[in-house]
């Protein structure tokens, strides 16, 4: 984009009555329903897979429900950039709304646990091309001075969807029929097809076709680093976890490795592992902050229920605190001036670390004041420099490496999630947690928890520093 002063002009003058207009809001709204399916559909079998083992049986294969979903989504989004030049934006979406369909569908006839696994693998293959093809379209149809407010907007939804998600998979699940939960998300996968054609009428032209084939080797070290992760602490054994933690962050290096060096269909943008590149600074800053955070989304509620005696109810409102901090967070800062941008990030990642220190504190010793104030610091400061991280990162790409590009921030941000859960599992499981751990010992483990996090966050802030230096090229 052109960074004349009528740009720069534009840039400072975006406001939200910008955003909503007839131009922009259908697109919006398709985006927003994209997005809701993905986000809602991957925590919807934490309250639907207790009725549904009941039924069908299957306890013990009930870790793989949530991991094979990610390694499908994670996947997906790698390889969206390749399906998108090869089959153009519109077509692509459209794909991906059938499969996410036929995933639901095979979960709501699933007559067992290997059937429903299908259909995990199913919606989160379509689910995860469905959020990297936000992040595409958000690039390629909203002007760059409007890209933190999109995706403020973007983030209210997915704060939405992600507690959505559980609340209607109870809903269904306490009348009976957690089967209707995904036949209704499949009607509205397949409502996701005509709403694409009216976002995206007319614009197949702006696509060059590419024959590039999809690197199915990649791909699947890409789903092995997931699996292997995930699996590490769904089965926590002291030396097997460790080294399955291992192995699945091999496997992502590989990937990885083979990419930047492909000659052809990479999926990734060649500055990736160029830490004084903005692109690759960028990304390690978020992939560090990503997998810093996820503890308290793991442990949180149940740290709250057995140290605290609150509810099941009182601790999902506490995590209900941690959604809309970020997307509160997200709205209100999504006006910055240009030139603000650095010091927003920089102030984001210092309150996440700080968040962090906090909750570490502040947990163990019984203080649900001091809790809910950290958790408000650390999301919070996620928020209000998020979608400034992603304008960025975009904005540093060559032309040629924008799709590339716009899809790798979920599968950064997707793989840190994966990456951190995996890490907490193996932090508490270590320290003993179990339904007969003392009060002292959950105290250390509310502990070690988030301050074992702190130097990944640390270092985390160091990389989204440089990113924002004026040194850093771009």
């Amino acid at each position: 984009m052109s960074t004349t002063p009528e740009n720069n002009a534009r840039e400072v003058e975006g406001s939200w009555r910008d955003l909503f207009n007839r131009e922009y809001l259908p697109r919006l709204v398709t985006l927003a329903l994209a997005l809701w399916l993905h986000a809602s559909n991957s925590m919807l079998t934490a309250t639907t897979m207790p009725s549904a083992i009941e039924e069908i049986g299957g306890l013990e294969l009930i870790s793989w429900t949530f991991a094979l979903y990610l390694a499908g989504s994670i996947s997906a989004a790698a390889s969206i950039s390749l399906l998108v030049a090869r089959q153009g934006l519109k077509k692509t979406m459209i794909y991906a709304a059938f499969v996410f369909t036929a995933g639901c569908a095979v979960v709501a006839t699933a007559p067992n646990m290997p059937v429903l696994l299908v259909g995990r693998v199913l919606q989160g293959l379509g689910g995860g091309g469905l959020i990297a093809l936000v992040y595409v379209c958000q690039d390629r149809f909203f002007p760059n001075h409007l890209v933190p407010k999109t995706i403020a907007f973007l983030s209210s939804v997915w704060m939405l969807s992600s507690f959505s998600g559980p609340v209607i998979g109870g809903a269904f699940a306490t009348v009976g029929e957690w089967r209707l939960a995904y036949w209704a998300f499949a009607a509205q996968g397949l409502l996701l097809v005509p709403a694409v054609h009216f976002l995206l009428g007319g614009s197949e032209s702006e696509v060059d076709v590419s024959s590039e084939g999809i690197p199915i080797i990649r791909l699947l070290l890409l789903s092995a680093a997931i699996l292997l992760v995930s699996l590490s602490g769904s089965y926590y054994h002291p030396v097997g976890s460790p080294i399955l933690i291992g192995l699945g962050c091999l496997a992502l290096f590989l990937f990885v490795f083979r990419d930047v060096s492909a000659t052809r269909s990479r999926m990734l943008p060649s500055q990736v592992t160029d830490l004084s590149h903005a692109i690759g600074s960028g990304i390690l800053a978020t992939f560090l902050l990503s997998i810093s955070i996820m503890s308290f989304l793991v442990y949180g509620p149940l740290i709250l229920i057995e140290l605290y005696g609150l509810s099941p109810l009182q601790a999902g409102l506490v995590i209900l605190v941690e959604t809309i901090s970020w997307g509160s967070a997200a709205i209100l800062f999504s006006g910055t001036r240009a030139e603000a941008e650095p010091r927003l990030i920089k102030a984001g990642c210092a309150c996440a670390l700080v968040g962090l220190a906090a909750i570490a504190i502040f947990l163990p010793r019984v203080s649900l004041l001091g809790v809910v104030l950290a958790v408000i610091v650390l999301n919070g400061g996620f928020g209000m420099m998020w979608g400034f991280i992603i304008k960025r990162v975009i904005g540093a790409a060559p032309a040629a490496e924008k799709d590339r590009t716009s899809s790798l921030l979920p599968i950064t941000q997707q793989t840190g999630f994966a990456i951190g859960a995996a890490l907490s599992g193996l932090i508490a499981n270590s320290l003993g947690i179990d339904q007969q751990a003392s009060a002292g010992q959950i105290k250390d483990i509310a502990f070690w928890l988030f301050a074992g996090f702190l130097p990944i966050a640390a270092i985390g802030n160091v990389f989204a520093w440089r990113f924002v230096s004026p040194d850093t090229a771009r």
